[in-house]
């Protein structure tokens, strides 16, 4: 039988100096594993912004209901979410890992034979449940392996793994779309959402939890952990750090559900022209990503994230509103969106997993950033209804600041967390 990993193993968080080859492998194997994970949720979940256009007009949608259904997604995904982080603490991250991985890969594939709105509602709403849980038990199970002076880089790569999906998923779109009619090419894209329940044997394979549920008093169950989020020792940390994702979701959502569509209808790009400023986006994005983790681990958590989020608002404030005179100069600045919006995200991961003590991790991630998420929903279905008046720009824009500006006032009431022990942080109950 394995040994479980416990709070006094040390040799996985000193993987660099001394550890064995045993743990070395292990360690590289969670680290893989978290990133495949949210890789392969990237994959499967941008495929629905990607298509968007051309599932509205095969089931004769308007934009307004296309909102509708992406923000019944995101809602679902608050509550997978707390369910999600909250199931890691009791039955272990990489058990939960497995399940959401299978359960998204096959709602995403099920989207394929929608029929109409209600049909696209239930099966986008079913891969949001799935969908919202990946990303916490990751978190947890990543940031529990990471060394402290490190963990800035190590969960913005982690986080880096989405804009790799988001690309598999671009240049399956372009491809598909070249290949079949568009009434029957959104289904097709949708069917190879089926890919990462296939890789699920890989991410399941030699891994262990660096922290056993069992080693840190009686697990509580979902329920209970969702609780004891809003005992009077995290209460603070719980309502602050979802004021913070509301604004840094919304933000994010506020341009990425619509930029594709954008693209097409603001700017007059057909599948290629959008796939090749979408391509561009998502390189932006990972170096963004990666980028952001090198300054949380040099300067810390909130004077970068700031940096981060005043970045993002500029950048997208140029995109839209500065006169393109050649596609260099609309490749330069969707780019400079790409990158300036994941840098605002590619700390979360560090943020969140660092305001919760290890007998709440997954649940305080899965709550706090699925809530969030399920809130700064109803961005896109109010630009959605917003643009038919003020158009699609103005309406992302606005909506965007709006949300920008409360991620940051948020941010300054949680605790700068750079270097935090905490493995060995199990809090105590009140």
């Amino acid at each position: 039988m394995k040994r479980s990993l416990s709070l006094d193993d040390s040799t996985p968080t000193n993987v660099v100096d001394g550890a064995q080859p045993a743990d070395v492998t292990r360690y590289r194997r969670v680290v893989a594993a978290s990133a495949l994970g949210w890789g392969l949720d990237g994959f499967d979940h941008t495929m629905f912004a990607l298509a968007l256009g051309a599932i509205l007009t095969s089931l004769h949608l308007s934009i307004g209901i296309g909102g509708t259904i992406a923000t019944a997604s995101l809602v679902a995904s608050a509550i997978g979410g707390m369910f999600g982080g909250a199931l890691a603490d009791r039955y272990g991250r990489v058990r939960v890992l497995v399940w959401v991985v299978v359960g998204f890969s096959v709602t995403t594939a099920l989207t394929a034979t929608a029929q109409n709105a209600t049909q696209l509602v239930l099966w986008r709403t079913l891969e949001g449940l799935c969908f919202g849980a990946e990303w916490p038990v990751g978190v947890a199970l990543l940031s529990e392996y990471a060394r402290a002076e490190s963990r800035g880089r190590l969960m913005a790569f982690m986080q880096s793994a989405y804009s790799v999906g988001w690309a598999g998923s671009t240049i399956a779109n372009f491809v598909v779309f070249s290949l079949a009619p568009a009434e029957t090419a959104w289904r097709w894209l949708f069917i190879l959402g089926l890919l990462p329940a296939l890789a699920i044997f890989v991410i399941r394979r030699g891994i262990e939890d660096r922290v056993d549920p069992a080693r840190t008093g009686k697990p509580l169950n979902p329920f209970q952990g969702i609780a004891r989020l809003f005992h009077r020792d995290l209460r603070a940390a719980t309502l602050s750090s979802t004021a913070f994702l509301v604004g840094i979701q919304g933000n994010y959502y506020a341009i990425m559900s619509f930029l594709p569509l954008y693209l097409a209808t603001e700017r007059g790009l057909h599948v290629a022209g959008t796939t090749t400023f979408m391509l561009i986006q998502i390189v932006g994005g990972f170096i963004g990503y990666i980028g952001s983790g090198f300054f949380h681990d040099r300067f810390g958590r909130r004077p970068t994230q700031t940096t981060a989020i005043l970045f993002s608002m500029s950048s997208v404030a140029a995109f839209l509103y500065t006169p393109v005179q050649s596609l260099a100069m609309g490749y330069v600045l969707v780019f400079m969106v790409g990158m300036s919006i994941s840098s605002a995200a590619g700390g979360l991961g560090s943020i969140l997993s660092e305001q919760f003590p290890t007998t709440a991790r997954g649940a305080g991630v899965g709550f706090t950033y699925n809530v969030g998420r399920g809130v700064a929903a109803f961005g896109p279905m109010l630009i959605g209804f917003m643009s038919s008046r003020y158009g699609l720009g103005w309406s992302m824009m606005v909506v965007g600041m709006c949300l920008s500006s409360l991620s940051t006032i948020a941010l300054w009431t949680l605790s700068e967390t750079r270097g935090k022990d905490i493995v060995h942080d199990t809090g105590a109950r009140q």
